[in-house]
Order: structure tokens, then sequence, then C-alpha cells
């Protein structure tokens, strides 16, 4: 196994500020406007965006907030892949991720065991991908540096999904947390934005996951990490996390004044109570 595999940042600077002092000061200012009071424990799983920090920062600081100083010992990080396709999970499972607030060693043994059963180990479709490296500021900002598992799926939700979801859940523990990256309807003037983004979460929160999974689907509503929230959704409630909240939605209309093209977000939490 080779330990020095290490992933460069692919999007600070662009999605995010390089500079460690500006990123720390932006992020913390997000966090303070939050309004959102740290849960100190029980969290299991945080849906949160992965858009560039100006337009969807606000809203993951509200979900990060909620895990603010938490004794979070593991991070699996879900995402969908933007840039390739294939069938399954993609763990990366080796070296670190790196960032301008420091280094993320990778868990290799929990990551080793997760792809031996419910994935592979390429490191490809991780290097260029955006959707679970902007979380990791907020992370270090809220929890500080802690082992992950990033993990991005290159299909469709399917049985694989599934599995992988029971899996993740028989080998968590309760020091671990679920981040699930999505954004959610994407170029829609703000009041159809509004509408579906409505819908979906009203979807998501009864925890019926076929019709969450159905309703992206058809079309009814709307998410860009369908794999990555619904196995994420089917991982809390085999935890036991059945406590789900609204905690924040917008839309890039807030920081661009743009209402005519927005895309949507929102800040999710899945709790044991």
């Amino acid at each position: 196994m080779t330990h020095g595999l290490k992933r460069r940042p692919a999007v600070a600077g662009t999605f995010y500020p390089e500079e460690p002092a500006v990123l720390r000061r932006m992020l913390q200012e997000y966090l303070d406007q939050s309004g959102v009071n740290p849960a100190g424990s029980g969290v299991r799983v945080l849906l949160v965006p992965h858009a560039g920090y100006i337009y969807s920062g606000p809203t993951a600081a509200c979900a990060f907030q909620r895990i603010a100083r938490s004794d979070i010992e593991r991070v699996i990080l879900l995402g969908c892949s933007h840039h390739y396709s294939f069938e399954g999970a993609c763990i990366y499972a080796e070296g670190a991720f790196d960032t301008p607030l420091g280094e993320f060693p990778i868990d290799e043994t929990f990551a080793a065991r997760l792809a031996e059963r419910v994935g592979n180990s390429d490191p490809e479709p991780h290097a260029q991908e955006h959707a679970l490296e902007v979380e990791l500021p907020f992370l270090a900002m809220t929890v500080g540096i802690v082992p992950i598992v990033p993990v991005l799926f290159g299909s469709r939700f399917g049985p694989s999904s599934i599995r992988f979801a029971k899996v993740l859940a028989e080998l968590s523990g309760d020091r671990d947390l679920v981040l699930a990256s999505s954004d959610f309807s994407h170029y829609l003037t703000e009041s159809q934005a509004n509408a579906i983004d409505r819908r979906t979460i009203d979807t998501l929160l009864t925890k019926d996951v076929q019709e969450f999974v159905d309703g992206v689907e058809s079309g009814r509503c709307s998410v860009c990490g369908l794999a990555a929230v619904a196995t994420a959704m089917l991982y809390s409630l085999e935890r036991g996390a059945e406590e789900w909240s609204l905690l924040d939605y917008s839309t890039s209309a807030r920081a661009s004044g743009d209402t005519s093209r927005v895309v949507g977000y929102a800040a999710v939490s899945m709790e044991c109570a």
C-alpha cells in the first residue's frame, strides 16, 4: 500500500480561497452567521451542497455548525462524480487529501475493508472532483483534521447502492459521520427552483427512500447527487438516525442577484434522538 499518495486540491482558488487566512475568515463568518446550535452528539448524516462558497457557503455552514466541536472519529464523504461514469462506488483508499487548512489522512484500513466488499479503489475519478473537496475546509474549521473515507458514485442509484449503505452501516460506529454532497435544482427561475426544491425536501423528509428516488428520476424532484443522497438516507435509517431536519435552504440568487437561472442548495441533518 502506497502511504505517500496525496490528492492535491483541484478547486482551491476557484470554488474557495486558497490562502489559508482568507479562507478561515470566510468560513468563520459563514459559521457565525448560521444561527445553528451545535448538536453535541447524535448526528449521523449531513446533507451539504458543493458549489462555490460565495453561492452555497452560507447554507453549507448551517450543516457544519451542527457538528461544531463534536467528538467525531472518522468522516465518510459520499458524492457523485461529475467527470466519470462507472458502476458502483469508487473509494479513495490510501494516502491523504490535502487542503489549504491541513491534510486529511485516509482511514486506509476502513477504506480497504469497504472497497473489498462494495466498491473499487481507483483514485483517478477523485483527482479533479470538487464534490468532496469543498466539504473539507468546513470540516477542518468545525471538527478538525480527522481520518476520512472519500467515496464517489458513478452511476444511477440501484442495488449496489443499497448494498453499500448496509455494509457501511455495519462497519461504522457511533463516532462516524457521513457527509452526503449534493446540490438541488439547476438553472431554473427562482420561483421554479423554490417549488421543485420544496417538493424535493418534503419528499426527502418523509424518509421514504424509494419515493425520493422515484421523484428524482421522474423529474418531480431534483438533486444532482442522487446516489449519494439516497445512500445516505438508507445509511441513516440503518443506523437508527430518524430525526431528520432541514437546517437551511437557499439558491444562488442570494449571492448573484440573478433570479432567472439559479441553483438550489439545502442543508439537512439526520440524527439519533
